[in-house]
């Protein structure tokens, strides 16, 4: 390159220089006219330091990058470009061991730019080592890509972490659903046989009560996973603001001052009202834990369009138009560490009884079970912002009802009842006892099965109506659908109505999340039961 190769009496090559050009190096004319053809077109430069680390010669097109001339830095030392004399420091290091006759590779960042460099001892035609050759390339782009594949790379691992507790967590929930339906529905049985003033009652009340927590965990839970049954409607997020604005006041106190900015003309999403609303009230409880004592939580939707993937974004964000929702605070803002676990459900930074670890995640869950993102933005001592990306819908947005406005349930005592005859299947011996006891109390003739063969069975020896199947979805050997599907073939005035704890994927799957099926969610109330019960069966005498 800077010197042509000799072998000296003992076989070794080394660089031998030839007549020395205008610029420093080593070479004739011929090969000085190829040798700066090539710089010119490489993204790359070539340079040669005496052994005092002196620059000779500096050539290349590469050094344009770095807002350097040819040639200009010639007589400048080295240690000064690098503002330091520290031998152990690794270029300054490199370039010693090459005036020891050692080539060397090394990386580093000068100006600004990722350069790799390549050094080699420089010889005279004694072979005693001058100096030093150096070859070094641009090659910032090549290390923005590989950082950006070992972002994509991260995101992707902890996405499919994340997707494997999720899977977890609903089959779970599922369980807990069983068991809290059994145990709120006999809790619920047992207080009606109680005395108003019995003792007892307050702590079967009490113990309903933690009950329903429970549920609401369980509920988390498949949010989390993005297995909750949802009903996504048109909806402005911006109205969904301003309706529960003073309710999140409520939730922070007087000593945290909440900002919304709600943009006029907001595009809608398409989304469960009840799961945005739970999203934004986490997002706002999560913000007043991290605040001390005074500070601002600010709450902004805002029409956004993004032409392309965007830098520091997931790649799953594709381009688009898109209603930003950003849930700002100022509190202390959390490390990388922190950040990185945020979403896993049960990991807190709380102290220990004062939070779940599942706010967050259920947070995670929503957005994505929404067809949305969401990225978080963070630094200790800075605050941080969540920003949550669902995609636009090309209709009108429906007025939705605050989700967190349940009318109260009536007591089972309260129901009206039925003299129908009900086919009732659960392969849960527990439930299908409660649910049994619950429905006879009301009247009923109720027809228990332990499986849908039993339930096609105990059908096919009754002369009389069948006049509601109720049925669990997930079941062994034939699922719910199946069942009524032969059922009803038999008997066509046969109303259905399901019961799951499963999730919203597996429900899906058996085929009965498609317009014009009853679902009854586990856990449910016994006054829950008596109510949608009654409901298949008067909209069946309406169909009559």
């Amino acid at each position: 390159m800077a010197a042509s190769e000799q072998r000296d009496s003992e076989g070794e090559a080394s660089l031998v220089p030839e007549p020395v050009s205008q610029t420093g190096l080593q070479l004739g004319a011929a090969n000085e006219q190829r040798f700066r053809t090539l710089l010119g077109h490489l993204p790359g430069f070539c340079y040669t330091v005496d052994r005092d680390l002196v620059f000779r010669s500096s050539d290349g097109a590469g050094l344009r990058a770095l807002n350097l001339e040819e040639g200009q830095v010639v007589g400048t030392k080295l240690t000064a470009l690098w503002g330091t004399t520290d031998p152990t420091y690794e270029p300054y290091a490199c370039h010693l061991r090459a005036l020891q006759g050692i080539p060397q590779t090394y990386q580093d960042v000068c100006l600004g730019r990722s350069l790799e460099y390549r050094l080699e001892p420089l010889h005279d035609a004694d072979g005693t080592i001058t100096g030093v050759i150096g070859i070094g390339f641009d090659v910032t782009e090549r290390e923005l890509a590989k950082s950006e594949r070992a972002r994509l790379s991260a995101q992707l691992r902890q996405a499919q972490k994340l997707e494997a507790i999720g899977r977890l967590a609903g089959g779970v929930a599922h369980d807990f659903n069983n068991l809290l339906t059994c145990i709120i529905g006999n809790l619920e049985l047992a207080a009606r046989s109680l005395g108003v003033d019995s003792p007892a009652k307050r702590h079967i009340t009490e113990a309903v009560a933690a009950a329903d927590s429970a549920a609401t965990l369980t509920q988390q839970l498949l949010a989390f996973g993005r297995k909750q049954v949802i009903e996504p409607r048109p909806l402005s997020l911006s109205r969904l603001i301003e309706r529960v604005q003073g309710m999140l006041r409520r939730l922070i106190g007087e000593s945290i001052t909440l900002k919304t900015q709600c943009q006029r003309e907001l595009w809608s999403v398409m989304a469960d009202p009840g799961q945005l609303e739970q999203v934004l009230v986490n997002l706002v409880i999560n913000a007043r834990d991290a605040i001390s004592v005074h500070g601002e939580i600010e709450v902004e939707t805002r029409n956004l369009t993004l032409p392309a993937a965007e830098l520091g974004l997931p790649a799953t964000l594709q381009p688009g138009r898109y209603v930003e929702l950003r849930v700002k605070d100022n509190g202390r803002g959390m490390s990388d560490v922190v950040r990185a676990r945020l979403f896993e459900p049960f990991f807190t930074t709380k102290e220990n009884g004062e939070g779940t670890g599942l706010g967050l995640a259920t947070v995670y869950g929503a957005v994505h079970q929404n067809g949305g993102t969401i990225v978080v933005e963070s630094e200790l001592g800075k605050g941080s912002t969540f920003r949550i990306f669902l995609p636009v819908v090309d209709a009108e947005a429906a007025v939705v009802n605050a989700a967190t406005s349940h009318p109260p349930r009536p007591e089972l005592d309260e129901m009206p009842g039925g003299n129908e005859t009900i086919l009732l299947v659960e392969d849960e011996p527990m439930l299908l006892e409660l649910a049994h006891c619950t429905l006879r109390q009301l009247g009923y003739t109720v027809l228990p099965c332990a499986s849908a063969d039993e339930a096609l069975r105990t059908s096919s020896e009754l002369s009389g109506e069948i006049d509601l199947l109720v049925t669990d979805v997930v079941m062994p050997r034939m699922n719910g659908r199946e069942l009524a599907s032969r059922l009803r073939a038999l008997r066509p005035n046969t109303a259905v109505l399901f019961s799951s704890g499963y999730g919203e994927n597996v429900i899906a799957k058996q085929g009965v999340l498609e317009p014009g099926f009853d679902l009854l969610r586990k856990p449910y109330r016994p006054s829950e039961l008596a109510e949608r019960v009654r409901g298949a069966l008067g909209r069946r005498e309406r169909r009559s």
